[in-house]
């Protein structure tokens, strides 16, 4: 009688136990968000008002000056498909580089670095502490909106060769700047909310069906599953994605 008490006790403590464990992580997740936004508004600051760019496969690599705005470095070798597995966790060249972003010096207070293949360190910051082994081996498990990049939609027009200047962003608490991203899909560090045949539909990393979002103006929060299909959704997209509208 008293291991069958003690089983059903077990059954019911467990899964409040998990879902306890879950949102710790969640809060985690938030903090490190906000000082990663905390670090792109102090970039901008430094530079003229211009957001950081976010990124691509292999440019910050190849030309470390050109794209010297892009707040992550993501290698060439991400790009290939067969490459972009848990197995690939220990070549040189896996995974995205904090730091050699431009926001590594405001995130950790040290110097970016040059490009080394081989490093594999982690900054606690740029992980998700839900991202399990894929996202410990990518390092970084956030990705920034991809409509900040130069020549993405701003308004009726582009955004500005020098990138997105944050006095230009209409509504700033409902412009997207940071996404906890899923790390089965997350290639780079540029989340695109758009999807089709050249371009596969990326989702982000849900915390009890919720997803962590940081917003231009430096807040955050936590949206339901269909809260962000919405938002990402033909309709609303460039009410939360397009930052000159």
């Amino acid at each position: 009688m008293v291991i069958v008490v003690i089983g059903i006790m077990a059954a019911l403590l467990l899964p409040a136990m998990a879902k306890t464990r879950e949102q710790a992580r969640s809060a985690g997740c938030r903090n490190n968000m906000k000082q990663l936004s905390l670090a792109f508004l102090m970039y901008a600051e430094d530079n003229e008002e211009a957001f950081p760019w976010p990124g691509g496969v292999g440019r910050a690599i190849s030309s470390p000056t050109a794209y010297a705005p892009d707040w992550c470095a993501t290698p060439p070798e991400m790009g290939d498909s067969s490459f972009f597995a848990l197995a690939s966790a220990n070549a040189p060249g896996f995974g995205h580089n904090a730091e050699c972003g431009s926001i590594y010096p405001y995130v950790t207070s040290q110097p970016r670095r040059e490009y080394e293949p081989t490093y594999k360190e982690t900054t606690t910051v740029y992980r998700c502490p839900s991202a399990g082994k894929l996202g410990e081996a990518l390092r970084v498990n956030y990705s920034a909106n991809a409509w900040m990049e130069p020549g993405r939609p701003f308004g009726n027009t582009v955004v500005p060769p020098r990138g997105l200047v944050t006095s230009a962003v209409a509504d700033p608490s409902r412009k997207v700047l940071l996404l906890n991203e899923n790390p089965a899909e997350m290639k780079s560090t540029s989340f695109d909310p758009r999807g089709g045949p050249r371009m596969p539909l990326r989702d982000v990393q849900y915390h009890l069906d919720k997803a962590n979002i940081a917003f231009m103006d430096g807040h955050l929060e936590s949206v339901s599953r269909k809260t962000f299909a919405q938002m990402r959704s033909n309709r609303d997209r460039d009410i939360y994605f397009n930052a000159g509208k």
